[in-house]
């Protein structure tokens, strides 16, 4: 082990540089976001080569490892942290995203059950909460949703 490290003595920076890009390719191809991290720990290994032409090969190594461990677990922190929130499931789900919206019946509800309009496009309504009948032009809030049906509360 030590004929490698000691064959990296006096290595140029651009065999750091020629292995990033070769990492990187292979995460371009398998979209692992593994590789990502050990790619950019040999680019600033690299960097450190350029500053410090004299690194040793177990200082190449050693820092090689070092960042390639703080790249991973600080991008996985970074990446976690840019998760979708609880909005961005909304983004493809119509029904969620009429909540707080104002209703208006376009007919009469049959019990709890009808039609409403919002924006002009109709949907199926349903009161969260039993009362009096509802009629034509009665206006409504939306408080939720279960699947395509809208649940409405009076205002």
């Amino acid at each position: 082990m030590t004929e490698l490290f000691a064959a990296l003595n006096g290595i140029s920076p651009w065999w750091w540089v020629a292995g990033a890009l070769v990492i990187g390719a292979i995460e371009l191809i398998t979209f692992s976001y593994y590789l990502l991290w050990i790619a950019l720990a040999a680019a600033s290994v690299a960097g450190g080569l350029w500053i410090a032409p004299g690194l040793s090969g177990t200082a190449q190594v050693a820092s090689f490892s070092a960042l390639a461990l703080i790249y991973t677990i600080g991008g996985w922190v970074f990446l976690g942290k840019r998760k979708q929130s609880a909005d961005a499931t909304a983004l493809n789900n119509r029904a969620t995203a009429m909540i707080g919206r104002q209703a208006v019946a376009a007919e009469a509800f049959l019990g709890d059950a009808g039609a409403i309009e919002i924006d002009g496009i109709r949907w199926r309504g349903k009161m969260s909460e039993p009362g009096p009948s509802v009629h034509p032009g009665s206006e409504m809030r939306v408080v939720g949703a279960e699947g395509m049906t809208l649940l409405l509360s009076r205002e």
